[in-house]
């Protein structure tokens, strides 16, 4: 656009003063219009968090090839794949490009080249694309497999893929996390409920050994980082912590509070997979001039009520059709109408719908309205057919962390998912290495 911007001046017959006071003009409408579009859709600047970019992309799933519901960290050189899955609703079929980037164990830019830790081209096109069909919500559906014959990776770590259109990096659509480890440590794990005699009944409590096997390193203090996940959540992992002792060759973590969470509860579901008929917390299935509506039953506030187990995906989802055969090109996009009635609003802050299909993230995209008329928190949300995991949190007004206290209560009892993360600071590569994970559950399936 700037370019073009330039030869319409080149080519106009203004004296050279003239020329550089409307130059300056029309950059700065441009610049003006870049701001508001950026503040509306979200400025696209990496920020290495998985991140939409682009409203027209939807969906955006990353899991390892051994399973839809495994997180996406796979072995180096291992024989598993990390699977990418993306739709396009835009109108036109657009060239995907993605490539790469080295991460630091705290998701910044490492200072990595690609030659360092990639093999291959540095960057690729997506090529495996497909149009839905017999959906009333046309999309372009991607799908990307990696490592690839065409780009490896050398070295273990963090990494994002980043996916932009038609060969301009600028014109980022997405960015989303991924792990490669390489096998150097192992760790043993203990959950109860929280050692603080107050929290019992709404805390656990995650203690830890971390075995370095033969892994050198001259201070395990400063060169070991620990990451400790709940249901694959980045908003509350625990990192910093480091071991309250160290024995022979073993880290141990074991604490009262750095290692603890709250317990939360049981995620909420529904069940998407049809439009022909209302499933499970489906109260209503409607077809509007804009596609399909799908109503949930009333979500009412689970605070201070008495746990109840339920076998549920720990917040994740699946895309699935009762009615098709291609989940991934015949599942619909609804409208999904979410709402929680309240007799009052909770306070200074806001509630949010969170899970996988919130990118794990408190997006202003899942935030709920308050309806004073209806005494409801309500939000409409378009989704991909499928069955979901989702819950409800709260953030109160300049808090960086949200809570499930009022929305869902805690319980000590609950069933949750954690993922250990074991990373080496090895100055010999100036690289952050992840030697070491272990995903485990206080439950056992």
């Amino acid at each position: 656009m700037l370019k073009s911007i330039r030869r319409r001046l080149q080519s106009a017959p203004l004296s050279f003063c003239r020329k550089a006071f409307l130059l300056q003009a029309l950059l700065s409408t441009s610049l003006l219009a870049t701001a508001q579009d950026n503040e509306y859709y979200g400025e696209r600047v990496i920020d290495y968090t998985t991140r939409i970019y682009d409203p027209e992309i939807r969906t955006v799933i990353l899991h390892s090839s051994g399973s839809e519901l495994e997180p996406p960290i796979i072995f180096l050189k291992g024989s598993e794949h990390i699977v990418l899955r993306f739709d396009d609703l835009s109108e036109d079929v657009r060239e995907m490009h993605y490539a790469f980037e080295h991460c630091t164990h705290d998701w910044k830019q490492s200072d990595l080249q690609k030659m360092d830790y990639q093999r291959g081209f540095n960057s690729d096109v997506i090529f495996d694309y497909d149009f839905s069909f017999n959906t009333l919500v046309k999309f372009t559906h991607y799908e990307l497999t990696f490592p690839n014959d065409r780009i490896s990776f050398t070295r273990s770590g963090n990494y994002i893929v980043k996916v932009y259109a038609d060969g301009d990096e600028s014109d980022l659509l997405f960015v989303a996390r991924f792990m490669v480890v390489e096998p150097k440590c192992s760790v043993e794990e203990v959950i109860r409920p929280s050692s603080v005699v107050s929290e019992r009944r709404q805390r656990q409590e995650v203690d830890l050994k971390v075995n370095l096997g033969g892994l050198r390193t001259m201070n395990p203090y400063d060169e070991i980082e620990l990451v400790l996940m709940q249901n694959f959540r980045w908003d509350n992992a625990k990192t910093g912590v480091k071991p309250s002792m160290i024995k022979d060759n073993v880290l141990v973590y074991d604490y009262q509070r750095e290692l603890t969470f709250d317990g939360t509860n049981e995620f909420r579901f529904f069940d998407a997979k049809s439009v022909r008929y209302r499933s499970q917390q489906v109260a209503d299935v409607r077809l509007e001039d804009d596609g399909y509506h799908i109503v949930l039953s009333p979500d009412k506030s689970r605070a201070y009520k008495q746990y109840i187990f339920n076998n549920d995906i720990n917040g994740r989802f699946l895309i699935k059709n009762d009615d098709m055969d291609d989940a991934h090109l015949e599942s619909d996009y609804v409208h999904v109408h979410f709402h929680m009635p309240v007799d009052a609003m909770f306070g200074s802050g806001n509630m949010y719908i969170f899970g996988q299909l919130s990118n794990w993230t408190l997006s202003n995209d899942f935030r709920l309205d308050y309806n004073h008329d209806k005494l409801s928190y309500e939000k409409l949300i378009m989704l991909k057919q499928g069955y979901y995991n989702y819950m409800y949190l709260w953030q109160y007004a300049k808090s960086d962390e949200a809570t499930t206290q009022l929305t869902e209560g805690n319980h000590a009892d609950t069933e949750n998912e954690y993922l250990a993360l074991i990373y080496f600071k090895d100055r010999s590569t100036f690289a952050d290495r992840l030697v070491g994970f272990k995903k485990f559950s206080n439950y056992k399936r």
